[in-house]
């Protein structure tokens, strides 16, 4: 469990301020520690977004590169300004045997300038920001931003930018991280207007917005009630029973000595099939979200081996839960973008499957695949609970509740998962998050993703201006681009066949 002394902030020293972590954050620190000899950080959060900036007939290219880097440069320091928990790593207290988050607010411009130098990349090779992300540089004790620029072509009038972002998961969130890109883009672009005549951004008083623990944000008592205590134990044992005389779907994955890279894909649906799954979500009562659980499920199915007879099985997931709308103000806003306040849901998701046997499979059409006992499952799921009270004491349960005690030390990498599953995280309408336009700078395809150094794939769905996107993260030792292409289709044909779109 994460100490929960000392939750706020204290100024310990003149510009050093600390605080204890919570349980999500100890989660994460806890997690990439045990798994530090893969020289990787797990769950590390990356995240891109195109940037289209227009070209100019009075300047140059160079020029105008330089202008975005410098306009860039600027908002990057508003953002450490804005958002100081960027720059508050978890570190290890030897005297009290506990983690505590540790910020120090720079003392002179060479110590903004050290920062900006450790932390602010141009990547001068061409390449996308994907590409530029699938190569999974390491991750720093900092939030990082790279500035990545894809092959120019002259005949366009726009030049594109994209951004990279990187960071360990104790600093930020997934939805954490967009608002910082929205917000990052905002200031980018009111720079950009005036790149001749910045002011320089000035430290000294951005302790004011270091964004506190969850269980302050969200009001969470440092204990449960009776009542809530055998609540969770009820949930718990119900968990344990969803396992039982069961056969669990599991993801076939290839054997590797060693960890490879984190990397990213992703399919998008047409912007006509993507209309026609929303409207037929809404005419059917449920989300894309449950439509793409259940589909997620059965295509975890197909991949089983077939026997003789058809037999039962069961998906055992998971929803993510962003916390912000349930804490207090300002909280709940891009304010505090730099924080970790997002849960797993308490109870897990059990969705009954038929594997058809091998003759069956055959002459299986995809609309006949148990789409709507699937979807129908998903959605009594997601509908039969939302975080309350109960749910928010039980967090600190679900992030630490089965984690074993921090450890100082750098020992064996846990070995992958024998029977890994597959996980859904609904990142919602981007475009509601982040801007499509920013004064000259247009937002194109952002995305983010948790770090993959396990056996287990991690789905990633979102909208960007109607277009459904269905990413993927996974490692490169386990799985190949083709086999997590083949499976990302496999879900989207389910969906669009179960939906008859």
């Amino acid at each position: 469990m994460a100490d929960s002394g000392n939750k706020f902030w204290q100024e310990t020293a003149p510009g050093k301020y600390e605080r204890s972590v919570d349980d999500l954050e100890q989660l994460y620190t806890t997690l990439a520690k045990m798994h530090e000899g893969t020289g990787h950080t797990f769950f590390a959060i990356t995240a891109c977004v195109t940037l289209k900036i227009p070209t100019s007939n009075t300047e140059s290219l160079p020029q105008l590169e330089a202008q975005i880097e410098k306009a860039l440069r600027h908002s990057w320091k508003q953002m450490r300004y804005d958002h100081p928990t960027l720059a508050a790593p978890v570190v290890y207290d030897p005297d009290t045997k506990s983690c505590k988050k540790v910020y120090q607010s720079p003392q002179s411009a060479s110590e903004v300038n050290d920062w900006l130098e450790e932390t602010f990349t141009v990547v001068d090779k061409a390449q996308t920001g994907q590409e530029f992300a699938n190569s999974d540089p390491p991750v720093g004790r900092f939030a990082t931003l790279y500035l990545v620029t894809p092959p120019h072509d002259p005949q366009q009038s726009e030049i594109t930018k994209e951004l990279v972002f990187h960071s360990p998961h104790d600093l930020i969130d997934g939805v954490g991280t967009l608002m910082l890109l929205d917000n990052l883009i905002r200031a980018a672009s009111e720079a950009f207007s005036s790149v001749n005549n910045l002011s320089e951004v000035s430290f000294g008083e951005e302790s004011k917005n270091l964004s506190p623990h969850l269980g302050v944000a969200g009001n969470i008592p440092s204990a449960r009630t009776a009542a809530q205590e055998t609540k969770l134990q009820e949930i718990q044992s119900a968990n344990a029973d969803a396992r039982k005389d069961f056969e669990i779907l599991s993801l076939p994955f290839t054997s590797a000595s060693e960890i490879g890279n984190s990397t990213r894909i992703a399919i998008n649906l047409s912007p006509t099939d993507s209309q026609a799954v929303i409207a037929r979500c809404k005419s059917l009562g449920v989300t894309p979200t449950h439509v793409f659980h259940a589909g997620m499920a059965l295509a975890l199915r197909d991949l089983q081996t077939k026997g003789q007879e058809e037999r039962k099985a069961r998906y055992i997931g998971y929803s993510l839960i962003n916390l912000r709308r349930w804490c207090k103000e300002p909280y709940n806003s891009p304010k505090h973008a730099a924080a970790v306040y997002h849960s797993a849901s308490v109870v897990s998701l059990a969705v009954d499957v038929v594997i058809p046997s091998a003759e069956q499979s055959k002459v299986a059409s995809k609309r006949s695949n148990g789409f709507e006992s699937a979807l129908n499952q998903v959605r009594d799921f997601y509908q039969s609970w939302k975080p309350d009270v109960d749910f928010l004491s039980m967090v600190p349960y679900i992030a630490t509740g089965k984690l074993p005690p921090y450890s100082p030390e750098t020992g064996p990498v846990p070995p992958p998962d024998k029977a890994p599953s597959v996980t859904l995280s609904s990142m919602g309408v981007l475009d509601q998050i982040i801007k499509p336009q920013q004064g000259s700078f247009r937002v194109k395809d952002p995305w983010v993703i948790g770090a993959k150094y396990r056996s287990a794939l991690g789905l990633f769905l979102s909208t960007w201006k109607g277009v459904l996107s269905l990413g993927a993260g996974y490692n490169d030792a386990f799985h190949t681009e083709d086999e997590v292409l083949r499976f990302l289709e496999s879900v989207k044909e389910i969906v669009l066949a179960g939906l008859e779109v």
